[in-house]
Formats: C-alpha cells, sequence, structure tokens
C-alpha cells in the first residue's frame, strides 16, 4: 500500500521519485528537439531539469529542518505527483527558475525562528525574491510572507525592517548597470512588469481545469485539520504553520491577479499544498480513506493522456 510504503524517508524512495520526475519532465518536453538537436536547447532543458529537481530536494529539507512534517516521504511523492499533473508548468522554465528563488527565500523565513544571524537571513530572503521577482513579477506578492516572517520573529527591532529594503536597493542598482551595459534606456527595467487579469477562459481546458480541481479539493480538505494541528502545535511552532498557511493564500492570490494564466502559475501553490497534505496524511485517521486519497493523486498524472 502506498501510505505504509512512503511514510518512512529511505533513499529507495528518493531515487524512485527522482527517476518519475525525470521522465515527466522529460516526457513534457519531449517536443524541444523536434526540428532537430541543438546543444543551446540541450542544456538548457537539462538545466532546468536539475533546478526542478533542486526544488524538491529543497522542499525536503525545509520541511525536515524546521519539523513540518515528520520523516516521510509524502512531502516529495506529492511534489512530484502534483507537478507532474501540469505539464504546462513543466514546459515553462522561468516557472521553474522561480520556484528555485521561492524555495530558497521559504528556507531563509522560515530560519528565523532560530533568531540568529537574522540581518543575513532578511538579506538573503530579499534577495531571493528580488530575484524571482525578476523572472516572475507577481511572485513579488512573496515579500509579504518574508514581512509577515519578520512580524513573527523580529519586530522588535527596527533596523530589521529596513534590511529587505537594502535587498531591493542592490538588485535594483545591479538591473540598471546591465540595462546601461546593454545599452538600453533605464525605463527598460519596468518591462519586468506584468499586467493583472481576471480572465480565467485559459482554465476551460480539461487538461489544466482536472488538476486545478484536484489542487483545490484537497486544499479545502486538509486545510482545516491543518489549522486545528497549528493550534495544537507549540508556542515556538505554531508561526511555522501559519507562515504555510500564509504562503499558500499568497500563491492563490497569484494564480487570481496574474496576466498569463497558463495553468503553471498554479506552481508556487503546489509547493504549500504539498506540506499540509503531508501533514493529513501523517496525522489523520482513517487509513483506506488517506489511501484512497493518494492513489488519486498518483493516478490524475496519468489523465492528461487521455485528456490530451
Amino acid at each position: 500500500m502506498l501510505t505504509s510504503f512512503f511514510s518512512t524517508s529511505k533513499p529507495i524512495h528518493t531515487i524512485i521519485i527522482l527517476v518519475y520526475m525525470s521522465i515527466s519532465y522529460f516526457v513534457a518536453n519531449n517536443t524541444l528537439f523536434s526540428e532537430g538537436f541543438s546543444w543551446t536547447v540541450f542544456l538548457q532543458t537539462i538545466g532546468v531539469w536539475l533546478l526542478y529537481i533542486i526544488t524538491m530536494f529543497i522542499l525536503n529539507f525545509v520541511s525536515q529542518k524546521n519539523e513540518l512534517n515528520k520523516r516521510s516521504s509524502y512531502r516529495i511523492l506529492l511534489f512530484a505527483m502534483f507537478t507532474s499533473s501540469l505539464p504546462v508548468a513543466l514546459q515553462t522554465p522561468t516557472i521553474i527558475i522561480t520556484g528555485v528563488f521561492v524555495m530558497l527565500a521559504l528556507r531563509r523565513i522560515l530560519s528565523f525562528r532560530s533568531g540568529l544571524h537574522m540581518e543575513r537571513k532578511l538579506f538573503d530572503a530579499g534577495l531571493w525574491l528580488c530575484l524571482a521577482c525578476i523572472t516572475y513579477f507577481w511572485t513579488s506578492t512573496f515579500f509579504i510572507l518574508l514581512l509577515a516572517g519578520l512580524l513573527f520573529y523580529g519586530s522588535t527591532t527596527l533596523r530589521y525592517w529596513f534590511i529587505p529594503i537594502l535587498s531591493v536597493v542592490c538588485v535594483t542598482v545591479l538591473c540598471t548597470c546591465y540595462v546601461i551595459f546593454i545599452g538600453e534606456d533605464q525605463s527598460y527595467i519596468l518591462t519586468i512588469v506584468d499586467d493583472f487579469s481576471f480572465d480565467f477562459s485559459k482554465y476551460t481546458s480539461l487538461l489544466i481545469l482536472v488538476p486545478i480541481a484536484l489542487f483545490s479539493t484537497l486544499f479545502l480538505w486538509t486545510i482545516f485539520r491543518y489549522i486545528q494541528d497549528s493550534k495544537r502545535a507549540t508556542i515556538a511552532q505554531r508561526p511555522l504553520y501559519l507562515l504555510v498557511i500564509f504562503m499558500a493564500i499568497i500563491a492563490i492570490a497569484i494564480v487570481i491577479i496574474t496576466d498569463n494564466k497558463t495553468g503553471a502559475e498554479w506552481y508556487f501553490f503546489i509547493i504549500p499544498l504539498a506540506i499540509i497534505m503531508t501533514n493529513y496524511l501523517e496525522n489523520a485517521s482513517g487509513k483506506f480513506f488517506k489511501e484512497f486519497l493518494l492513489w488519486m493523486v498518483v493516478l490524475v498524472p496519468f489523465a492528461h493522456y487521455f485528456l490530451a
């Protein structure tokens, strides 16, 4: 049974999931070489694949380091299955690159709880979010998550509030220098700013609608258990639960306001969803129902081949 097999964390689990993620990624991008082999395309494809794998490892590390979940393989299994359900996300390099930046920022934000090296962590988190903003503008809303982390763990120290601003200034200066170097007008920097839109017409495709319906249903089913568990958590651990919930809310906001709604934008929601659902699988009773949920998650990526 899947729930029993992945209830522990073993190297064999990671290997199986790595193989599955690799197959999913390359199958999703199988048309890249339809016009012939190109070293440039090959290296770009391998680079983005590595970033996709790295994102999974960062998620696993962050969850274990901050004790967001127990020592199981559910979170990386769910991440692999959820992302495989959205081939459009795996076909969008900017989404995967941005996902790495967001995960690195989340790693820093959750580490605020130790209270050590706060200046460095705040600067790093701000820097990673600035880079994420450059590659996918609306991820700038994750600065709200940084401010929430600061509110929980460092609100009494006034200088901390100015450090993220310093990160923004540094990245802005570097971007300005780059724009001047390539001979563009400084207004060129504003091209990173995306429009917003509430047009969801592209979601009518079953290839996008089915995984989105799954994500939404699982989130609504598991979030209430996650909130209950956060209330039972220790005082030191409770803010971490809230930050994961805030991340999910911000990711939903990105989905709502982003202009280019291809379905790939749900990639950012998958990260907190994997953590929240893992908590459910680890703590909820009802063994057969959990088995059903996990099998449903595993089988949905294959629905793509019947809906195409």
